[in-house]
């Protein structure tokens, strides 16, 4: 993993027991301690239960994800970055949408589809409504030991893991996403290694903490966008769990940026007018990879190579490998940045194995848990998330005549 900066301020030096930044607060002084190692940093899966609980589902050749944000997320980022390992096909129901709903219904029959509903709480309603769809489905429920979720697996006896006490969006390296990911077919061994080395470098000086102070003082300067595009198709997931972490870990006590995230390069087909020409309080944080699994190239039969495009004949650029039209199209955006004075930050994998994306994950978490500090808020918490919640909940019952 490689981190690089352009036009933008130097990293604050990290703070360890004997150079404490005034910026970042101690523990009780209203936001997150950086010295204190947060809970998933600290925790460790179990991963024997994990490949056995997997070895018991092998049969089916679907699976079904029921959930909504840090309880789907973190998954759908890890598999479609390693789906190239998975013996399954994955599904992911994150909405009550009548019509998705069918059609999944259509593609997935009960005799080989696993359906795993997600949830700490377990009294996520819409989570409910959409598992009363599929409750004639074999069933694997992940939630909180005294949950409605649970009481619902106990009353139809199905097996049940209990979800860890760790919130949610920071729950790509536990059961909660390393489960599914085994089952579906992929190593969770790897993964969890690959974050596990990075999570070691809590407390030392790492490019997540790097990221976090430079993106802390753009914000102050004024850059309170952050525009992301995945210079990869099989990355691009990934943006659903670096949102969330970024949005509900920091965005609060009117601090935080708004990070939008695009898959490249087709965001600069609209996004990077904005990028460039739009108000300048927008910095670039891009992700990508330096090598993809395969090869190919653009290679025009000979009838064509006289087309004339851009001045030039076709035949001019005919066999480039189109892992080097990333590299250039993804070049010539950052070097349009440079250029015009936007700082940008470039985020880049070595590559698609199993511990690479678990340490990108790590990354991000890390990312959000230093950004919270720096702005003294706490990291785990998401009071303005609720109250939506509470009102739709209402109308519900009014809509039954029960208000």
């Amino acid at each position: 993993m490689k981190l690089e900066f352009y036009n933008c301020p130097k990293p604050e030096e990290m703070p360890g027991k004997n150079n404490l930044s005034p910026t970042l607060p101690l523990k009780g002084e209203g936001g997150a301690a950086l010295l204190e190692k947060p809970e998933f940093v600290k925790y460790v899966p179990d991963l024997q239960k994990i490949n056995k609980i997997a070895s018991e589902h092998a049969q089916y050749q679907n699976i079904l994800i029921i959930g909504h944000g840090g309880s789907v997320n973190p998954f759908y980022g890890l598999y479609e970055a390693l789906k190239y390992q998975a013996k399954k096909q994955v599904f992911i129901l994150n909405t009550v949408d009548p019509d998705y709903i069918f059609e999944l219904k259509q593609k997935l029959q009960p005799e080989n589809t696993l359906v795993i509903p997600i949830s700490k709480s377990g009294e996520t309603v819409t989570l409910m409504e959409a598992l009363a769809q599929f409750l004639n489905y074999p069933l694997l429920f992940i939630t909180g030991k005294s949950s409605p979720l649970r009481a619902i697996a106990e009353k139809i006896k199905a097996p049940t893991v209990f979800h860890p006490p760790i919130g949610g969006r920071y729950t790509g390296l536990t059961e909660v996403a390393l489960l599914p990911l085994a089952i579906a077919g992929i190593g969770a061994e790897d993964v969890y290694q690959g974050a596990k080395n990075f999570y070691q470098l809590y407390e030392k000086d790492n490019l997540a903490w790097r990221a976090a102070s430079t993106f802390w003082q753009l914000e102050q300067q004024g850059y309170v966008d952050v525009f992301m595009p995945f210079y990869s198709h099989n990355l691009f997931p990934f943006s659903n769990i670096i949102v969330q972490l970024c949005h509900e870990s920091f965005g609060k006590a009117k601090k935080g940026q708004t990070y939008f995230a695009h898959e490249a390069p087709e965001s600069q087909h609209h996004t990077n007018q904005r990028f460039f020409g739009g108000q300048k309080n927008i910095a670039g944080f891009f992700v990508g990879s330096n090598t993809f699994l395969h090869q190919a190239s653009a290679d025009y039969p000979p009838s064509l190579h006289s087309v004339q495009l851009k001045s030039h004949a076709l035949f001019d650029i005919s066999k480039i490998p189109l892992e080097k039209s990333m590299e250039f199209e993804l070049q010539g955006t950052m070097e349009d940045a440079r250029i015009n004075g936007i700082p940008l930050a470039h985020l880049s994998i070595s590559g698609f194995s199993s511990s690479e994306i678990g340490g990108l994950m790590a990354f991000w978490q890390l990312y959000a848990v230093y950004s919270s500090a720096l702005r003294k808020v706490d990291p785990f918490d998401q009071p303005q998330v609720e109250n939506s919640k509470k009102i739709s909940f209402t109308k519900r019952l009014a809509f039954k005549g029960l208000l």
